[in-house]
């Protein structure tokens, strides 16, 4: 599947308050929190695809196999 070009937008909101490389391209800067949130938002989806139900949903309560949170460190 091909990927839409991000918005100039979008972009310019990003990188508004980056000053350096660093801030872009450093251990905790953009990148590693652009990474971080769709590596999240991935594994959420495919969670929510394999147990059939969504987040908080009451369908899981007392059947054996219920969401009970992540293990993200932070």
């Amino acid at each position: 599947m091909p990927m839409k070009q991000m918005p100039d937008k979008l972009l310019d909101e990003l990188l508004k308050d980056c000053e350096m490389a660093e801030d872009i391209l450093g251990r905790e800067g953009l990148l590693a929190e652009l990474r971080k949130a769709v590596l999240e938002r991935a594994l959420e989806a495919e969670l929510t695809e394999h147990m059939a139900y969504e987040k908080h949903d009451g369908a899981g309560r007392s059947s054996g196999n219920s969401r009970n949170g992540h293990g993200a460190w932070p």
